[in-house]
Parts: C-alpha cells; sequence; structure tokens
C-alpha cells in the first residue's frame, strides 16, 4: 500500500453511517420530501366541506437527482431517494466508494443509480497521489542534507503544479460529463466545499510532520504561504464549482455547508458567501449534524436551497 493510500485510510470515517443516522434523515427528506413537492406542485381538492386534500399535479417517476462528493452516501439513503427519483447519479473522485456503498442494493434500486467517477476541482486522486511521491522522492534524493527552505520551496513547487490543473471554467464540469447543463432535475452537494482541498491538506501537515521528525529535528517549516496558496485554491475554485452546479440543475439546486460565524470553515464559508451574493431567491435553513460523537465535534450546517 502506497504512503498515500495510508493517508487516506486515516481520513476516513469508520463509523460515519452510524454516527449520521439522525442528520441522514433530515437531509434525505429534505431531498425525498421538501424538494419534490416543491417541484412537483400541490392542487388543494375539496372533500366535503371541512377537508382539503393535497394532491399532486403529475407524478414524479420522471425526476432525477445527482449526489456530489457521494463517496459511501453516508449522509443520504439511497432507498429513500430511489422512491422519489427515477434516475439517482452518484459523483465522486473515488469510484470504488460508491460502488462498495451500492453494490449491496436490490437490483431495482441500482437500476435507477449512475455512477461517476470524476474530480469537480479538475484534480484527480492520481493527481494527488503523484504529489506525495514526488514530495517523498525529494527527501529521498537530498537525504540528510535537506534544509527546511529547500523542503519548503519544493512542496510549494509542487502544491503550485496541483493549483495549475484547477478547472478554469464551469463549462470544464460540463464537457467533462460531471455536470452537464441541464443534466438534472436537482443537484445536491452537501458537506462538500469543506473537502475540497482538505485530503490535500491533510496529506501535507503528515508529510511535513513526519519529515520534520526525520530530518528537521521535529522543527515543523512555516506553512503560512501553504495554508494561504490551499485558501486561494478553495477561493479560485468555489465560484466555478457553483455556477456549474446552478446551470446542471433544471428544478432546484440543494447547497450543505458548515456554518460558524465565530470561526469560518474553509471552503465551506466561501460557499455560502458566494451563493449569497449572486442575487438568488435562497431559502436557507439549519441542521444539526453529529459529526464525530467519540471527538465532540459538531457542526450547525446551513442548507441553501436555490
Amino acid at each position: 500500500m502506497s504512503v498515500y493510500s495510508q493517508i487516506k485510510e486515516k481520513f476516513v470515517m469508520p463509523d460515519a453511517f452510524g454516527d449520521w443516522g439522525n442528520y441522514r434523515k433530515q437531509v434525505t427528506k429534505i431531498l425525498s420530501q421538501d424538494i419534490t413537492r416543491d417541484i412537483i406542485g400541490y392542487e388543494p381538492m375539496k372533500e366535503g366541506f371541512t377537508k382539503t386534500k393535497m394532491q399532486p399535479l403529475y407524478k414524479n417517476d420522471g425526476l432525477s437527482i445527482a449526489i456530489l462528493g457521494a463517496g459511501a452516501c453516508n449522509d443520504v439513503d439511497l432507498f429513500e431517494l430511489a422512491e422519489h427519483f427515477e434516475h439517482i447519479t452518484l459523483i465522486d473522485v473515488d469510484k470504488e466508494v460508491m460502488v462498495r456503498a451500492t453494490e449491496w442494493m436490490p437490483e431495482i434500486i441500482r437500476e435507477k443509480i449512475t455512477i461517476k467517477n470524476g474530480s469537480i476541482t479538475g484534480i484527480s486522486d492520481a493527481d494527488q497521489e503523484r504529489f506525495c511521491e514526488r514530495i517523498l522522492s525529494y527527501v529521498s534524493n537530498y537525504g540528510s542534507t535537506m534544509k527546511q527552505d529547500t523542503y519548503n520551496r519544493l512542496l510549494m513547487e509542487e502544491l503550485m503544479g496541483l493549483g495549475s490543473r484547477l478547472y478554469s471554467n464551469e463549462r470544464m464540469l460540463a464537457e467533462n460529463g460531471l455536470l452537464p447543463v441541464g443534466g438534472y432535475d436537482v443537484v445536491a452537494c452537501l458537506g462538500v466545499h469543506s473537502q475540497l482541498m482538505a485530503l490535500l491538506s491533510y496529506t501535507i501537515s503528515v508529510l511535513t510532520h513526519n519529515i520534520s521528525e526525520q530530518l528537521f529535528q521535529g522543527s515543523m517549516p512555516d506553512d503560512k504561504k501553504i495554508t494561504e496558496y490551499l485558501k486561494r485554491m478553495n477561493s479560485h475554485i468555489i465560484p466555478i464549482i457553483n455556477s456549474a452546479i446552478l446551470k446542471s440543475s433544471n428544478q432546484k439546486a440543494v447547497f450543505g455547508n458548515e456554518y460558524d460565524g465565530k470561526h469560518p470553515v474553509e471552503g465551506a464559508y466561501q460557499c455560502i458567501m458566494d451563493l449569497r451574493k449572486r442575487g438568488l431567491s435562497i431559502k436557507e435553513q439549519h441542521l444539526d449534524w453529529n459529526f464525530n460523537p467519540d471527538q465532540n465535534v459538531k457542526y450547525d450546517m446551513l442548507i441553501q436551497i436555490i
């Protein structure tokens, strides 16, 4: 197993499905009931003199939904979604995780699901693995002669190389087939923006810590430039992703981000503000996300429906 694969394993939350049960229920209700009700529309029909029965104007058999950053589908109930959507598209950079999340399901459910493997940033999983390998190769080549400023320079150069791979406009997300214009009735992107650069940031942190222990007597190199560049990467790609989502959704786009007014969450904050400044009609509501009970990590998730 490669070093990058080992780092990725540590990034996974094995108990997420169980821990996120209540959050998953709330999110799924929004997508499968609230959203479809808004799309289909209801017409009041009188029953007698006092009762009013709400009847759908037409069946929702043809509705489609795309789940961005689907991963293991720990935050959505695919069984419930399949009752309300005829077509479900899962999109993630990790195809194997999506396959494992769906392969055990009944055929009647799997027939409705399409898996699309790809990056919504332009930086693939393979790109990040090569980044990791190149940093390790530099350390191997320099050995004990490597200085902190040399490590900082090489790390920054490689990071900027990754940055150059970011999509430059929303058309690229349509052309690669992930978010075609008008491709879905509903596009949901929940808890994704905060994770766009999270694995990359974690990879850099793990590599730097281990290399510092080996070569710099535990003295950590200054990472301010790295942190700032990662923020710039987010600031560049997030408006592009949001535009692509809005253009790809025929009916509704649903965004979910960690909200913290005092301590903004990187990536999530940029998304929230980008959507608010667009002058769109946005319905907002908050959900509690018990993210990691063992470490008492909870998030106030701001759901923005456009």
